[in-house]
């Protein structure tokens, strides 16, 4: 039986330990955190529960590949679905617009709200349902896939590529200037950073339409908990609190690694299932050029996104307020630069991530890999970087309150996150919580996972294939096991 070594407890390290046990692999995880899931986590302040990671999941359609392989990692399966019909509501100027589910319903109410804008509103939902039955490949890779297969999946992508073609290059600032009422400008640009392709957007509507983006009950920090236990059950072990320090290599093979606590663990295979960065300069001392990561780590053309996050408890039920909603507010200064809106979730349909008769909000501000130097000076002195903290959140609640005076004096700041925070919790590259962003300046860039010059090593996560996210941690964490299967003539299931 041969031995697996993972690097990370992440939703990739979960999931690639789970199928190193069903093909019969031994695979310890080493968790640097006392708990696993990585960026896939909550946390408990003031009688409150923080989701600190899950918006919406991909793959909680029966019937699709990602959730027969969130279901067999245990993510999905014995666990409730809350099923959104929006997904999001955006005021502006006394206009509130809803993403509804239904693209029929809000193809007919933008229109209704600008008959002047009904040809690129039909454009947009067209573009929308070009690439609805585009499907996450999940059960295994393309490349070892039947022919026939290849082919299907290589017509439904052509959907995909003239959708990339015509719409890649252009941001949701420029998209958004082809519709003439301003409510509707707002909502195309408005979520989403600056200079990030509108593909986004498409296509993250596509999924949702598609009635293949939703909410598992609970949360996140639930899933990866529940991945730990089918982990376990199929013989897997967790060791928690102890972080990889280095990569040992012999002959150009990865062979076993040492740890934070001084013991060494020896390998058949390596699987790095954490921050990529961190694995080339740490974990394998710089001495594995790779050109890909290399370039894209270098380049200022090539952004990974961060956050700030601030939990609210609001002493009220907020059921019949929106789920998702972003409003413009008076303007405000983070990390230098101004902001002039305020997003929030709404946690109404967790009761218990809250007291009785409270709710949660959270409100999300968007944050770089180029505003991490900020936050990385300002936490060099503790004091400041705790009242900046707290000066943000206030902020916050004000405009809040501004917007809602119903529920002024009834909200509280619980807890404030900043790129710091999620490097500090996860090692991740500047706080990123995703790989590099779809801009207008880049390209996609997908990753064997292999490094060149080393053996019995793959890289495995969101890193791989950008944007990132849960669904390619998963998926990637599989398919690296099969890739391994595939080495030593293990017969995989197709």
């Amino acid at each position: 039986m041969k031995n697996i070594i993972i690097i990370g407890g992440g939703i990739a390290g979960l999931s690639a330990g789970i199928h190193a046990q069903q093909y019969g692999f031994r695979s310890v995880i080493y968790e640097q955190h006392s708990i696993v899931g990585g960026q896939c986590t909550g946390w408990d302040r003031k009688g409150y529960h923080i989701d600190g990671c899950i918006q919406w999941l991909t793959g909680t359609r029966e019937g699709t590949e990602l959730y027969d392989l969130w279901k067999n990692v245990g993510a999905l399966g014995n666990v409730d679905i809350v099923r959104l019909d929006n997904f999001g509501t955006y005021e502006y100027e006394g206009t509130t617009i809803t993403l509804w589910r239904d693209l029929d319903r809000l193809q007919k109410e933008l229109c209704q709200l600008s008959p002047e804008d009904k040809e690129p509103i039909e454009e947009l939902i067209k573009e929308i349902r070009l690439v609805q039955d585009l499907e996450m490949p999940a059960r295994i890779p393309i490349t070892m896939r039947p022919i026939g297969e290849i082919f299907k999946f290589l017509k439904k992508m052509k959907n995909a590529g003239l959708l990339m073609n015509k719409a890649g290059m252009i941001s949701s600032e420029e998209y958004a200037k082809k519709f003439k009422h301003p409510a509707i400008r707002y909502m195309i640009s408005a979520g989403l950073p600056e200079g990030f392709s509108i593909v986004g957007f498409i296509f993250s509507m596509a999924t949702f339409s598609s009635g293949n983006g939703d909410i598992p009950k609970g949360g996140s920090k639930a899933m990866a908990l529940r991945m730990k236990d089918r982990y376990e059950e199929l013989g897997g072990k967790v060791i928690n609190s102890v972080a990889a320090e280095e990569i040992i290599i012999k002959e150009g093979q990865a062979v076993a690694v040492r740890c934070s606590d001084g013991s060494t663990a020896k390998a058949d295979y390596v699987v790095a299932a954490c921050d990529a960065k961190m694995v080339l300069d740490k974990l394998l001392k710089g001495q594995y050029k790779d050109k890909k990561f290399d370039m894209r780590f270098a380049s200022e053309d090539y952004i990974t996104p961060s956050s700030i996050q601030i939990a609210f408890g609001v002493k009220a039920d907020l059921s019949s307020y929106p789920l998702l909603a972003a409003f413009p507010s008076r303007p405000y200064i983070i990390a230098g630069k101004e902001q002039n809106m305020v997003s929030y979730k709404n946690y109404y349909y967790e009761p218990d991530f809250a007291p009785e008769g409270c709710t949660l909000l959270i409100t999300t501000i968007n944050q770089t890999n180029f505003d991490y130097p900020y936050w990385s000076k300002l936490y060099e002195n503790k004091e400041e970087y705790n009242k900046e903290k707290q000066r943000i959140g206030n902020e916050v609640k004000e405009r809040l309150e501004e917007h809602y005076p119903e529920l002024k004096g009834k909200i509280t700041v619980v807890d404030v996150a900043t790129p710091i925070t999620y490097h500090r919790y996860t090692g991740a590259y500047k706080g990123a919580w995703m790989s590099f962003m779809m801009t207008t300046k880049t390209k996609s860039i997908a990753h064997s996972g292999r490094i060149k010059g080393l053996k019995n090593f793959y890289l495995t996560g969101q890193w791989l294939e950008p944007p990132g996210g849960l669904p390619v941690a998963a998926t990637t964490g599989k398919f690296t096991i099969l890739k391994i299967c595939k080495q030593e003539k293990i017969k995989v299931n197709l």
